[in-house]
């Protein structure tokens, strides 16, 4: 059995069926990762919400901001003429499959193989079996009765900066802001929600795991996507970034996942551009 991860495929299925066909990918014998970001500004969100459904339990999809932004216009009942997301929202299949993607995971962990997967980031104090916490509140939420109330507060939320005291109920928009939005922060987790291009705003700001010190550190390696300005990260031995900018006119990344952080690049697919590259654009 092999275990792949795939960048954020934002709608690009054909780009997502050619990195696969050159692997061979079996789902009965192997196992995708999918690091967010599933739908929006490509060109089929809905067939590839179906295709990745369909997959069954050999797709594991945590979900991203553009998902959230997805299930926050299924919610609110209105805006479907925004993005590219209103062939999922008019389809005859539609509620089953929002029904199917507020029910992914924020994080997804493996400790025998030894990696575990987010969209965007962690915050640098979390260890991993904190951010585990943290992501299962938001998760609750999100599959709970009330989950369209929540996901509206996600679309209109001015993110903290920083995390709230327990019992704030601006903890879970925090929670979920660092799991899916995550670029700069400070190493005592002040996030800055705002670039998302160029350099930080302070010499105190770093990419969120390019500090000395971090607490999730220690318990495996991270895959991760949503930075398709920053590329493909592939020289931390504690993170593997694989938003490529498909959607923008790069490639879609897949990389193969080994025990013990081990990792290779297997397949890339270069996209003819479904947008037009605007770096004001990428990454929102």
């Amino acid at each position: 059995m092999a275990v792949y991860a795939v960048g954020d495929i934002q709608g690009c299925l054909a780009e997502l069926k050619s990195v696969l066909r050159k692997v061979h990918f079996d789902p009965q014998h192997d196992v995708l990762w999918c690091v967010g970001d599933m739908v929006n500004r490509g060109p089929e969100s809905l067939e590839t919400l179906r295709f990745l459904k369909s997959l069954g339990d050999a797709c594991i999809c945590v979900l991203g901001n553009h998902d959230l932004h997805l299930l926050g216009l299924a919610a609110s009942g209105d805006g479907y003429h925004a993005d590219t997301l209103s062939q999922v929202l008019e389809a005859p299949d539609c509620e089953e499959l929002i029904d199917w993607l507020r029910h992914r995971p924020l994080l997804h962990h493996d400790a025998s193989l030894g990696w575990a997967m987010v969209h965007a980031g962690l915050h640098p104090d979390w260890t991993l079996e904190k951010a585990k916490r943290r992501a299962a509140a938001v998760q609750e939420k999100l599959r709970g009765e009330k989950w369209k109330k929540f996901c509206l507060k996600l679309q209109k939320a001015d993110f903290p900066e920083r995390e709230p005291p327990r019992g704030d109920k601006r903890r879970l928009l925090f929670s979920a802001a660092v799991l899916t939005r995550s670029r700069y922060c400070t190493s005592d987790g002040l996030f800055n929600w705002k670039t998302r291009v160029g350099g930080p705003l302070s010499q105190r700001e770093r990419p969120w795991f390019s500090f000395e010190r971090i607490a999730w550190r220690r318990d495996g390696r991270i895959v991760f996507g949503h930075w398709a300005a920053k590329g493909l990260v592939l020289d931390q031995m504690h993170v593997l970034g694989l938003d490529s900018g498909c959607v923008w006119g790069g490639s879609l990344t897949l990389a193969e996942l080994g025990r013990r952080g081990y990792c290779r690049i297997v397949a890339m697919h270069m996209c003819k551009g479904c947008r037009k590259p605007n770096l004001g654009d990428q990454d929102s």
